[in-house]
């Protein structure tokens, strides 16, 4: 999607909502993916925050952005406990309490554009998140990221053998069509 002038609304929503969330937030989800070298289609930016839902409300609606507390995630039993949920520029996001443990501290900044930038969760942050939803198309990220970055295999299969995710996984990075 891109605004007048050329910038792409998602990248445009991705640095408000950074810059309402501070150090407290960091970009996860497709837009994650695609910083860490795995472009893909997205439509929605998501992030996680270290704050209460309502300070993340709070945080927001400071910032001009409307949002509302969405108690339970998308999919039943998926363990999270809360998620803000909002539309900017006709953009859905969501942000996320930390559903694995993140180093916030380690989080990468990347310019979009002058003028734009935003924090992006770490490497190994990111495919434990991804390992943990555990969907098809997290997994695929996860394989793609790992084509990418073959130095973090031998850390990832721990991590989806106790998410229960390694033989998924296996699919994806066996798979002959993403070679």
């Amino acid at each position: 999607m891109k605004e007048k002038g050329g910038a792409d609304t998602l990248e445009v929503v991705a640095t408000r909502i950074a810059a309402a969330l501070g150090e407290d937030g960091v970009l996860v989800g497709g837009m994650a993916v695609a910083a860490w070298g795995y472009v893909r289609a997205t439509d929605d930016v998501d992030f996680v925050a270290r704050l209460a839902p309502s300070r993340v409300v709070e945080r927001l609606k400071t910032a001009g952005i409307r949002s509302r507390i969405h108690r339970g995630g998308d999919v039943p039993d998926d363990g999270i406990e809360w998620c803000v949920k909002g539309r900017l520029d006709g953009v859905a996001f969501d942000v996320l309490p930390p559903l694995v443990p993140l180093h916030l501290d380690q989080a990468v900044t990347i310019r979009l554009a002058p003028g734009r930038a935003v924090r992006v969760v770490d490497l190994d942050g990111l495919l434990r998140l991804k390992l943990k939803a555990g969907g098809p198309q997290d997994l695929l990220d996860v394989a793609q990221l790992l084509r990418k970055h073959p130095q973090m295999r031998a850390k990832v299969r721990p991590v989806a053998e106790a998410y229960g995710q390694w033989q998924g996984l296996q699919h994806w990075l066996n798979d002959p069509r993403l070679r």
